[in-house]
């Protein structure tokens, strides 16, 4: 497997403080904890479609258009202050993977709004 695009690059080295990997969308809240630590430390990308051995898995069956608006919905209506993050889709191999891009926030803390901002902050550690 050549390495010469960069996200493939980075997700044979695995994940890390700025990179995780999921096979399928999160279910509930968590998709959006996982961003909210991206927005309060280091910024990262979330890779939908990757499994945690770094096998390039791709998105199941799913109308990827979909998929965008209901991580954009999830977003707006779990996350405060309001986050934007670069929702794309790359083809890696002729597979197509859901990236989640968030960059360090300027309006620090972000959290979950039904926790509040007492217990809904979120970081990620190495």
């Amino acid at each position: 497997m050549s390495a010469d695009n960069p996200l493939l690059a980075a997700i044979l080295q695995g994940e890390s403080k700025t990179l995780e990997f999921k096979v399928d969308l999160p279910k509930g809240d968590q998709l959006v904890k996982t961003l909210i630590a991206f927005a309060n430390t280091s910024g990262g990308k979330l890779v939908i479609g990757v499994n945690d051995e770094r096998e390039l898995i791709g998105l199941a069956q799913v109308d990827v258009f979909e998929l965008m608006d209901k991580v954009s919905s999830m977003i707006h209506d779990l996350c405060a202050p309001s986050l934007l993050p670069g929702i794309y889709i790359e083809n890696i191999q002729n597979t197509e993977l859901l990236i989640i891009e968030v960059s360090r926030g300027s309006l620090i803390p972000y959290y979950l709004k039904t926790k509040g901002r007492q217990k809904g902050v979120y970081i990620r550690l190495g």
